[in-house]
């Protein structure tokens, strides 16, 4: 048995679904190009190359410790060949808090991290720092203790 294609019957290919599937493409780019949303930034300023020349350390800079375990520490002291003491913060929130109000805001503030410090930790610490108005904050790494 034998079937005749008849000049009716030509193949052809569908253009409404492949329609929908571009009206629902462009749907979804609109759509999520609506819902982006603004990026939040820190503004940093960067040092000038010649400031790690000075070899005099700033006394007016409150210097606060950020070791690898992401304890913060504060200068309880020096010892007698010029090394800073470090004594632990329990609460960096409050630390702040009381140093803001016994200090002007716009002085100085600088976390001297550890190398081996998580970033997260340092980020932590400027966000509590800004939360505490500091105008003037300063990330720096250290040489751990040995």
């Amino acid at each position: 048995m034998r079937i005749e294609l008849t000049s009716e019957d030509d193949a052809q290919v569908p253009l409404s679904p492949l329609i929908d599937c571009v009206f629902l493409l462009l749907i979804f780019f609109l759509v999520t190009t609506m819902l982006k949303f603004k990026e939040k930034q820190i503004p940093i300023t960067l040092p000038d190359p010649t400031t790690s020349l000075s070899e005099e350390a700033n006394s007016d800079v409150y210097v606060i410790g950020i070791d690898e375990n992401g304890q913060y520490l504060k200068i309880i002291g020096s010892e007698r060949n010029g090394a800073r003491k470090w004594g632990a913060v329990d609460d960096l929130a409050s630390f702040l808090k009381e140093l803001a109000q016994t200090r002007e805001k716009d002085r100085p503030l600088q976390f001297a991290a550890d190398r081996d410090t998580p970033f997260q930790t340092v980020i932590k610490a400027l966000d509590i720092a800004q939360l505490q108005e500091f105008t003037q904050v300063e990330v720096r790494t250290r040489n751990p203790a040995k």
